[in-house]
C-alpha cells in the first residue's frame, strides 16, 4: 500500500536548504499579503539573528480554505507545500494547506521541532 509523500517538519530558516520539489511543513507569522499574486511573505526569526528569512508562499490552490483573518499581518499559519526555484532571489513555496496555528507557544513549538529532528 502506498499513499502521499510524508511532509518534513523545517523551521522556516531551513527551507532554502531544500531541494526543488521537497514536500515541508513549516511555521510562519504573516509579513504581508499581495493579494494580485495570491502570495504570503511569511516570517519566523528562530534561532534570533538580524538575518532574519522570510518565505514567499503561494496559496492560489488553497484560497477557497482560508478566511480572511488569517493573512493578517502577525497572524501565525501553518504550511505544507513544495519548495520552488525561481529566478528571483528568495525562498519560494507552492503551498498545498495552510491552516491557522492560532496562539502558539514559539517556545514549545521549537522544542517539539528540535525533538522530532533529534528522533530522526
Amino acid at each position: 500500500m502506498s499513499g502521499p509523500v510524508p511532509s518534513k517538519l523545517v523551521r522556516l530558516n531551513e527551507l532554502e536548504g531544500y531541494e526543488k520539489g521537497a514536500k515541508v511543513r513549516f511555521l510562519g507569522c504573516v509579513d504581508e499579503y499581495v493579494v494580485s499574486e495570491a502570495n504570503l511573505r511569511l516570517k519566523h526569526n528562530y534561532p534570533p539573528s538580524n538575518d532574519a528569512k522570510t518565505a514567499n508562499v503561494n496559496i492560489v490552490h488553497v484560497l477557497e480554505s482560508i478566511k480572511r483573518a488569517n493573512i493578517d499581518v502577525g497572524s501565525w499559519m501553518n504550511v505544507i507545500g513544495y519548495v520552488e526555484r525561481r529566478k528571483e532571489k528568495g525562498i519560494f513555496v507552492q503551498a498545498i494547506a495552510v491552516w491557522d496555528a492560532g496562539n502558539v507557544d514559539l517556545v514549545a513549538y521549537q522544542k517539539a521541532v528540535e525533538a522530532r529532528k533529534e528522533a530522526g
